[in-house]
């Protein structure tokens, strides 16, 4: 976000297109996009309600294809959008009872690393003990955890909320790859305090790991954490290589590790990874971590003020 607008783009939150018009006079004149509320209804006073540009770009999402399968004709039903409807061992209503379905045909979230363990999750079902890692068992979640989940990524369909596994934030990080990278895993801090939990939140600038201040200094790193035993609930990320650092949050949150646990450890100097130090520390000073943010947003800003000027 911050990329973003520095580099001289607008954003207008709250808002989405109405309509728009596309010139037909001339191919110099610009389109006229009318903005509305969220949701619909105008905007608060004050407030754009309208856009002119040279390009418009609606980014509405994607869509199983299944539209051709004629899948009807097999007892196969799907949801309003053509995802597969399919239970918990990833079973479809096929008149048979032996057609199962995996991938970006079940819906959301469509990404490859979920369409294969899906896809793993189905074989399993399929043909049973055989395909079953031999002498492992499925551990089962302790009361009150709320980062376990029983049957993970296999779970989609009918047996339950269609996109509770792309809504689930311990199903699997999300990602994605815009320019900064965004990621994150678990929960935020006001999701945790829907749940009833004390939590809180210890942040990081990669402008204060000395590989953010050389190579690439815009973009944080935030872990949010349960009061007072400091056990990790989440971890968001907006930066370079957020997509790769998202994985050892994951498992900090996976392994019930704690803010005390991360300022204990020792981190290679000139990574990335020095920011879950640094987020702890915030976490445990967050009046100190303050100050250190605004120093080090106050030196990222002379910096950008001396490259623009050369």
């Amino acid at each position: 976000m911050a990329d973003l607008i520095r580099s001289g783009i607008h954003i207008e939150r709250g808002a989405q297109a109405a309509d728009f018009e596309v010139p037909t006079s001339s191919d110099r004149a610009p389109i006229r996009i009318a903005l509305e509320a969220k949701g619909g209804g105008p905007r608060a006073p004050g407030l754009r309600t309208e856009l002119k540009c040279d390009a418009y770009l609606a980014a509405v999402g994607r869509k199983p294809n299944t539209g051709n399968l004629n899948l009807n004709a097999a007892g196969i039903q799907v949801d309003e959008y053509g995802g597969v409807l399919v239970d918990s061992q990833l079973c479809t209503t096929a008149n048979a009872g032996n057609v199962y379905a995996a991938g970006d045909i079940l819906g959301r979230p469509f990404l490859a690393s979920t369409g294969v363990a899906q896809g793993k999750a189905s074989i399993t079902s399929m043909f049973g003990e055989m395909f079953k890692d031999s002498g492992k068992s499925v551990p089962q979640c302790e009361d009150g955890d709320t980062s376990c989940i029983v049957d993970g990524i296999a779970s989609a369909g009918i047996s339950f909320d269609p996109a509770s596994l792309a809504s689930n934030p311990f199903a699997f990080p999300t990602g994605v790859w815009s320019s900064p990278e965004a990621a994150y895993y678990g929960l935020s801090t006001q999701q945790a305090k829907d749940m009833g939990i004390d939590a809180d939140e210890g942040m990081a600038l990669y402008a204060e790991c000395l590989r953010g201040r050389v190579f690439s200094p815009n973009g944080l790193l935030k872990i949010v954490f349960e009061k007072p035993a400091g056990r990790i609930l989440g971890v968001h990320i907006c930066g370079d290589d957020a997509c790769e650092l998202i994985h050892y949050g994951m498992e900090l949150v996976k392994g019930r590790r704690t803010v005390l646990d991360l300022t204990d450890s020792l981190y290679s100097a000139v990574t990335f990874h020095e920011m879950y130090r640094i987020a702890a520390q915030a976490a445990l000073d967050q009046a100190g971590a303050r100050k250190r943010r605004a120093a080090a947003g106050l030196a990222l800003a002379k910096r950008n003020r001396q490259v623009v000027q050369k």
